[in-house]
C-alpha cells in the first residue's frame, strides 16, 4: 500500500531555495516520503531531468506520474462531489499560501502543506509519530494531542473490545447506561472530530455488547451524541458487534485502535485519553500516534494498518449485528 501525494512544481521550488541546514533536512525528509508514495506532479520533464534531487526520488522509483498545471487543482475542487477516495486520502503539497491550505484542510479533512508550514508539521515525517502520556494532567494530554494534530480528518475507524460492555441503570431513570460512552468515547470524539466539513464524516466503530441485540439502541445514543457534539457535521456512522476475542488478520482483539486518513493511534488500556478523570495503569503509561502512510519507510505500521482495515472488513462479513452505513472511505484504500 502506498500513500498517493499530489505535488506541485510551486511547493517544491518554493522548498529547494533554502539552502540552510533546515531547508535541507526537509527535503531528506520529505525523499523518504516521496520515494515510498504514488507521486502525481506538474514539475516539467526539463525540472526533473535538472534536479539531481528529484531524479533520485521519483524517476528511478517509479512512481512518478506527470500531470499539466492544472490538473492538481482540479482534483482539490472535485472533492465536494466527486467523494473520490483517492483523492480524500492522499497528502496535498502545493504551491499555496498557508491560509489556503488551511482551508483546503477543513473542508476535507485532509493534509494540505506548503513550504512554509513544513517545519511544523514536521512530526507527520518521523517514523515514531508521537506519544500521549496519560499519567499527565488532562490538559497537557488534550493540548498535546490538539498541538500536532492541526488539521482535521475525514474518516474514522475505532476498535475497542470494551467501549460498550459493562452496561448498567441508572438507579433513579433506570435507563440503560453504557459507561464507555460517556467515559471514552465522547471525550474521544470531541477530540478528534472536524468541527465540520464539505464532505461525509466516515465513522465505523468495532466492539463487543453486552447483550447484541441492543445495539439499536446504542447506535442511538451514539448517533444522538455526535448530533449533539458536532451540529455542522454530517457524519455516516456505523457500528459492528463482534463476539471474536481476536481476529485471524491481526495478533489480537485486546488492544484498542483508532484509524483515521492519516494516523493510528494505538492504547493498550482504553481510550480515555481526553476525558478529566482519565488514568491509566501503570503498566502502560503512553498512547502512541504514528503516521504510516505518510511516512512511508515505516513498513511494520503500515502493514499493521493495513491489516486493521482488513480486520475490520472481515468483521462485517461475520458479525451478526451491524447497524448504520457500512461505507467507509478507508476500506477502499489500496
Amino acid at each position: 500500500m502506498r500513500s498517493l501525494v499530489y505535488l506541485q512544481s510551486g511547493f517544491w521550488t518554493a522548498l529547494s531555495v533554502n539552502s540552510s541546514q533546515e531547508g535541507i533536512r526537509n527535503m531528506l525528509e520529505l525523499s523518504e516520503v516521496l520515494k515510498n508514495s504514488e507521486v502525481i506532479t506538474d514539475l516539467s520533464e526539463e525540472l526533473v531531468k535538472k534536479d539531481k534531487f528529484l531524479m533520485e526520488i521519483l524517476k528511478k522509483q517509479g512512481n512518478y506520474q506527470r500531470c499539466d498545471e492544472k490538473y492538481i487543482g482540479k482534483q482539490i475542487e472535485k472533492m465536494s462531489s466527486s467523494q473520490n477516495t483517492d483523492n480524500l486520502c492522499a497528502t496535498y503539497m502545493l504551491d499555496k499560501d498557508s491560509i489556503e491550505c488551511e482551508i483546503i484542510e477543513e473542508k476535507y479533512g485532509v493534509i494540505a502543506l506548503n513550504a512554509s508550514n513544513i517545519n511544523e508539521r514536521r512530526y507527520l515525517f518521523k517514523g515514531d509519530g508521537f506519544y500521549l502520556n496519560k499519567k499527565n494532567r488532562y490538559n497537557s494530554r488534550y493540548l498535546t494531542f490538539k498541538g500536532k494534530l492541526t488539521h482535521p480528518c475525514n474518516s474514522l475507524i475505532i476498535i475497542d473490545p470494551y467501549l460498550l460492555i459493562k452496561r448498567s441503570k441508572d438507579s433513579e431513570t433506570n435507563e440503560i447506561i453504557y459507561p464507555g460512552i460517556i467515559n471514552n468515547l465522547e471525550s474521544l470524539l470531541k477530540a478528534m472530530l472536524p468541527l465540520k466539513l464539505s464532505i461525509d464524516f466516515h465513522l465505523t466503530i468495532v466492539s463487543c455488547l453486552d447483550i447484541p441485540d441492543e445495539i439499536g439502541e446504542v447506535y442511538k445514543k451514539i448517533d444522538e451524541l455526535i448530533k449533539d457534539i458536532r451540529k455542522e457535521l454530517t457524519v455516516k456512522l456505523c457500528l459492528v458487534y463482534t463476539s471474536k476475542g481476536y481476529s485471524p488478520w491481526i495478533e489480537s482483539f485486546h488492544s484498542r485502535h483508532v484509524l483515521s486518513n492519516t494516523y493510528i493511534i494505538d492504547s493498550e488500556d482504553g481510550f480515555d485519553l481526553f476525558n478529566t478523570n482519565g488514568y491509566l495503569t501503570k503498566n502502560n503509561p503512553s498512547v502512541s500516534i504514528v503516521f504510516p502512510r505518510i511516512y512511508g519507510n515505516s513498513r511494520q505500521d503500515i502493514t499493521k494498518y493495513y491489516n486493521w482495515i482488513l480486520s475490520v472488513k472481515k468483521y462485517f462479513d461475520e458479525a451478526r449485528y451491524v447497524m448504520g452505513d457500512k461505507n467507509n472511505r478507508l476500506f477502499e484504500i489500496k
